[in-house]
């Protein structure tokens, strides 16, 4: 049976173009107030961040790392501030994720975790860097994992190697819940791990082509979704 069951973050348990979108609003008033202001975004922020990936081929996983990276050499361009720019790009950072996890749940997400918690380990594995830690659902999730923590974002298994490890469980006895048919539906599925592919109005009518063993577009189906996989588990085995 089920002991463990994982969740993506972004687009799974919330939508996370509010959320990024109200952190850059953070960040820039941030280096706006500053004095002299630093404007924010910078035309060739592409070419920042191209550059600064071309220079840490790793940071495009590290996305802290990458974000501040791109500040620190936004920052240095100013004459002004060339000597206190690791101290402005560390505090920009702060800001940014701080507004980072300032995000609303999808409806039906809080009461089925609180549920789920009751009787599953919950875990969070997200290629992400919000905090679910800085959440009220925080304390639900005995593990939290991240691609920086284990040094490869999905499709690598390594985020969910790491869960199985720590769960001491097997995969057949995990179910992880996605809104990504490649990195989260594909590369659990691999292996052998049950899934549930969070989609939307849109893309449910693709659910036939992934391989996810349940797909779902409310969070308020996501129990029943784990049931009917518990059923057919204990069918399987009698």
């Amino acid at each position: 049976m089920i002991k463990v069951i994982g969740f993506d973050l972004d687009n799974t348990l919330w939508p996370v173009k509010p959320a990024i979108m109200y952190a850059e609003g953070q960040l820039k008033d941030y280096l706006a107030a500053l004095s002299p202001a630093i404007d924010y975004p910078p035309q060739d922020i592409q070419f920042l961040r191209a550059t600064v990936l071309a220079e840490n081929p790793d940071y495009s996983y590290r996305l802290t790392d990458l974000r501040r990276a791109i500040l620190h050499t936004l920052v240095q361009r100013n004459p002004a501030h060339r000597n206190k720019a690791q101290g402005i790009a560390d505090r920009a950072m702060e800001v940014f994720l701080k507004a980072r996890n300032h995000v609303t749940l999808y409806p039906g997400a809080d009461a089925a975790l609180r549920a789920l918690a009751r009787t599953y380990a919950l875990c969070t594995l997200t290629n992400g860097n919000a905090d679910v830690g800085q959440l009220p659902i925080g304390n639900l999730f005995q593990l939290k994992l991240s691609a920086e923590d284990v040094g490869a974002p999905k499709p690598n298994p390594a985020l969910f190697l790491a869960a199985l490890e720590q769960f001491q469980c097997q995969p057949d006895e995990m179910i992880y819940v996605g809104d990504d048919p490649v990195l989260d539906v594909d590369a659990a599925s691999k292996l052998g791990i049950y899934t549930i592919w969070k989609a939307t109005d849109e893309t449910f009518a693709a659910a036939e082509a992934t391989n996810a063993s349940e797909t779902i577009v409310d969070l308020t189906a996501l129990p029943d979704a784990i049931a009917r996989i518990n059923a057919r588990i204990s069918t399987e085995r009698e």
